[in-house]
């Protein structure tokens, strides 16, 4: 009987699962990353963990939920994926998983928020990713409001249900989540009752969020107060909206960064080249003109250069290359980085943080060009510490400029 409520209510939860699940297919066809081993946690009925499935055929999905009566109808409607009664903060795997996702269960781990998170760093191969859909705060606040007046009203007792639920801000999200992993995008939608009916909206609050009353009452008193909740929150004209927030993240990787051969690397640099604005292939040397070239002048310029190489498990998967080089606003030559590159898979997972790490230890002050537009690179420079200290407007294009960054030893 349980399972089949859940089933039946829990639309919005299914619909919202949906667009975690597009988020997911889009950021990783984006880095052109294949998942071996999933994990839905708090898979439910399962409805996730077999689209992931459909998605990604030749993965191994797991979904695990502590519900065994919500599981057991998962069990009987899914083929193909493979089910776990666990709770998250017991689970225990000898072999990692490289796509660890989760909606909306989160924010029911409360004070064990951060073990949950901790619990996925552990399941994940180094690289691998996290997705993360829960609620934020102020999420369905006016029902849950009302919730706690029925209930209180019902027993005489006064339960809140952030004793119970963790419903952080952006701004929490985003940093709980930044101590353990790369965050590549964390971002909130405010779903408004315009996207569900009110029925919809109630039915799936009742398989949810009113657990947090409803488990602490007897079936024939759950029944009452469902039946209250629903009567008052349509009499009362209840807004309802909900703050969901999205994570999308990479546990690190270790790599080795050493000196390497300009032959080494080639490889990235022509097959990536085309990423540039504007591309290598049209530049005369690295650091210099940014007309009139081919990708053979570029990349013999670089023949002088300083090469360092990231190396996970002995392949090159990324490289940056320095030289020194006049610039047009210091009167001596200085150390320039021109070209900086990590294959597709393994982006977004620290490397090349730590190519630059490298390049930091080896100089006092380190230089970088690059584009206004290169949004990602710009955070990392900003991060590691460099300043913007120079900038010729819209010389790569309309709206788009060249920019210098500086990292000196003194300033740190």
């Amino acid at each position: 009987m349980v399972r089949q409520v859940y089933t039946t209510n829990s639309v919005v939860q299914k619909k919202q699962a949906q667009k975690l699940l597009r988020l997911i297919k889009e950021t990783l066809a984006s880095y052109e990353y294949e998942p071996g081993r999933i994990a839905d946690l708090g898979t439910g009925d399962g409805v996730l963990a077999y689209a992931l499935k459909r998605a990604y055929p030749n993965s191994y999905v797991l979904g695990v939920d502590k519900d065994p009566e919500v599981l057991k109808e998962a069990t009987r409607e899914w083929q193909g994926v493979e089910f776990l009664c666990r709770d998250i903060l017991q689970l225990e795997f000898r072999e990692a998983f490289d796509l660890v996702v989760s909606s909306n269960v989160f924010h029911w781990l409360g004070r064990d928020w951060h073990e949950g998170v901790q619990k996925v760093w552990e399941m994940l191969e180094e690289g691998g990713w996290f997705f993360l859909h829960q609620g934020g705060r102020w999420t369905y606040h006016f029902l849950y409001d009302l919730a706690e007046r029925i209930y209180t009203e019902m027993t005489g007792e006064v339960l809140k249900h952030t004793e119970v639920l963790f419903y952080p801000t952006l701004r929490e999200f985003k940093e709980h989540l930044s101590k353990h992993f790369v965050v590549v995008s964390a971002f909130s939608s405010i779903e408004f009752q315009q996207e569900y009916s009110l029925k919809e909206l109630l039915k799936s609050f009742s398989v949810a969020g009113a657990r947090v009353f409803t488990d602490r009452l007897s079936p024939k008193q759950r029944e009452e107060f469902l039946a209250r909740l629903f009567a008052r929150a349509e009499e009362e004209e209840i807004p309802v909206f909900g703050r969901r927030l999205y994570g999308v993240m990479r546990k690190p990787l270790t790599v080795e960064v050493v000196p390497a051969k300009l032959e080494e690397v080639e490889f990235l640099i022509e097959k990536y080249e085309g990423e540039f604005v504007p591309p290598l292939s049209e530049r005369p040397s690295a650091g210099g003109g940014l007309q009139g070239g081919s990708l053979r002048e570029y990349i013999s310029s670089l023949s002088s250069a300083r090469v360092l190489a990231a190396k996970k498990d002995g392949r090159v998967i990324g490289c940056l290359c320095y030289k020194m080089q006049m610039l047009p606003f210091v009167s001596k030559p200085v150390p320039l980085v021109s070209t900086v590159i990590v294959e597709k898979p393994f982006r977004s997972a620290g490397v090349g943080r730590s190519l630059y790490q490298k390049a930091i230890s080896e100089n006092r002050e380190l230089y970088v060009r690059t584009w206004s537009t290169n949004t990602n690179h710009l955070k990392l420079l900003e991060s590691l510490g460099f300043q913007e200290v120079y900038r010729i407007e819209n010389h790569r294009g309309k709206g788009i400029d060249t920019v210098y960054w500086r990292f000196s030893h003194e300033r740190v």
